[in-house]
């Protein structure tokens, strides 16, 4: 059993075999700007939404996160397994500004705060 001391307060980022972290780093920026930590842990399969699912269920944060090479999913724990809070597909094709955007979301949730556009 783990002591409290010993299970850091994070967001949880599943990743799968194919997921290129660079891809998604304007993400994680987003999360480090509103102070929240997060931590990566590569993870076998192959749905994104139930690899976030089981990240929200594993964080002491209640918000996990999971990506592959074509799509993010952010999840909260209390959100039914098949119902992410976000989707987002293709990073290459999306602005710099949504992706960071996504990242601030994930942590504002953590915080109690109202999303920003995406």
């Amino acid at each position: 059993m783990k002591s409290l001391h010993e299970e850091q307060p994070v967001i949880i980022v599943h990743t799968l075999a194919d997921c290129e972290q660079g891809l998604w780093q304007q993400v994680f920026y987003g999360i480090e700007e509103e102070g929240i930590p997060f931590q990566l842990k590569p993870i076998t399969g192959s749905d994104v939404t139930d690899a976030a699912y089981l990240a929200a269920q594993q964080s002491p944060l209640l918000v996990g996160m999971a990506c592959n090479r074509e799509q993010l999913v952010i999840h909260y724990k209390n959100l039914m397994p098949a119902s992410p809070l976000f989707q987002l597909s293709k990073p290459l094709t999306q602005p710099v500004d949504v992706l960071r955007s996504l990242g601030n979301n994930a942590a504002r949730l953590v915080k109690g705060l109202p999303f920003k556009p995406l």
